[in-house]
């Protein structure tokens, strides 16, 4: 049986009981600094994104949750003609389909004005998405 070159020398290594040296078979301390020093940079650059991806969609979703508390506003003073100012929270729940929308941050406190006809939705944690909501 013919063995290559580095077949018959780790064969002979073997043999002997002897270890190859060790700058044959391992990194050096500075290789591996170096290579932890990329995935750390690496890894944070992704976490950063991701935080601020995830940052971006919160508030997205507390717009898209305001809007669709003004369709329903709006839906509402439509059926309650009569009706000035105040809504009737129990009432204005059946316009949901899961309950009166929540921002995603603060799903433990309520937008301010969800009830009252004639100011907009403020959302407490995103106030720039009330300019959104009436751009003119």
């Amino acid at each position: 049986m013919k063995l290559t070159d580095n077949a018959e020398e780790s064969w002979a290594y073997r043999r002997r009981g002897l270890r190859r040296p060790t700058a044959e078979r391992a990194f050096s301390l500075i290789e591996m600094l170096v290579v932890l020093a990329i995935i750390a940079a690496v890894s944070g650059a992704v976490t950063f994104a991701v935080l601020r991806t995830l940052d971006g969609q919160d508030e997205k979703q507390c717009l898209a949750n305001m809007l669709l508390i003004e369709a329903a506003k709006d839906e509402y003073s439509r059926d309650h003609v009569g009706t000035a100012t105040a809504v009737n929270a129990e009432e204005f729940r059946r316009y949901f389909r899961f309950g009166i929308p929540r921002c995603p941050r603060n799903p433990n406190a309520d937008y301010e004005h969800w009830s009252d006809l004639n100011t907009s939705v403020i959302c407490p944690v995103h106030p720039q998405n009330t300019a959104k909501l009436n751009p003119h």
